[in-house]
């Protein structure tokens, strides 16, 4: 085995990942693991069609889009500097107890030397998949809120970012600016049925210092057509395991044509 083989499997195998990757015979200890759930989710086909993935984390679905869905190329957008510091908006209140989190998420310092065998000068998982399976996937620092250097795409996703957000509706607008054709919009924790108030635009306050708010589906879909977007659909609602604790989290999919 070459050393650039024996550094990918490493960094597969003992990195920190999102994501549940697989990459050959081997596969990544991910948070989340899509890999018998994603070709259920019924994502359109992209064909030949330019994406922005706004949050786009280690790239997981960059590269299905690129691998599976027949996209022509996608620019993935997150604001991780991948240094150690906290990659998502959180109260002051919280800002230490975040900050050690992601300096133990961190997994340069000790897999540095498999990383630099690869040309990679951080822990950038996304860099490190676009290097991987040579796809047509760039990588753009940016924030979700500023969306105005990037380009238009014919699609725009957003994936598990709005519960994370102080101020969602400055998200979803600055999307709809830059989406010519639809908008993916997946949420975390949205509300499971059968609720009583799920029909309405409900949004909860969790208390929490990084995961601001609940949405019942009525919620976002409100904010998509108040923001201009034309016809609003649920692609999914779905539920998925968090691996470290083998608890399930609720989701809501939707798409929204411009």
């Amino acid at each position: 085995m070459d050393i650039k083989t024996n550094s990918i499997n490493n960094i597969i195998e003992n990195g920190q990942w999102y994501h549940t990757i697989l990459y050959q015979d081997k596969k990544s200890k991910g948070t989340f693991d899509y890999t018998d759930l994603i070709d259920k989710l019924n994502f359109p086909n992209m064909q030949n069609k330019t994406i922005l993935d706004v949050g786009c984390s280690d790239g997981f679905f960059s590269y299905y889009f690129l691998s599976k869905l027949n996209a022509n190329e996608v620019t993935g957008v997150d604001i991780n500097k991948y240094d150690g510091s906290v990659s998502f908006e959180v109260l002051n209140s919280f800002q230490d107890k975040y900050k050690d989190k992601y300096q133990d998420h961190d997994d340069f310092v000790n897999l540095e030397e498999d990383y630099k065998n690869l040309g990679l000068i951080n822990s950038n998982k996304y860099l490190f998949m676009k290097k991987i399976f040579d796809l047509n996937m760039n990588y753009k620092f940016g924030s979700v809120y500023d969306l105005s250097k990037f380009n238009m795409h014919d699609v725009t996703f957003c994936g598990s970012l709005l519960e994370h957000l102080r101020d969602p509706i400055t998200a979803l607008e600055q999307l709809y600016f830059k989406t010519k054709d639809y908008c993916i919009v997946d949420i975390s924790n949205s509300f499971r049925n059968p609720i009583p108030f799920l029909d309405k635009p409900y949004l909860k306050y969790t208390g929490a210092g990084g995961n601001f708010y609940h949405y019942s589906d009525k919620a976002i879909e409100l904010m998509l057509q108040t923001i201009g977007f034309n016809r609003v659909e649920t692609l999914n609602r779905y539920k998925i395991p968090i691996q470290k604790y083998n608890y399930k989290i609720q989701h809501t999919t939707f798409i929204a044509y411009k």
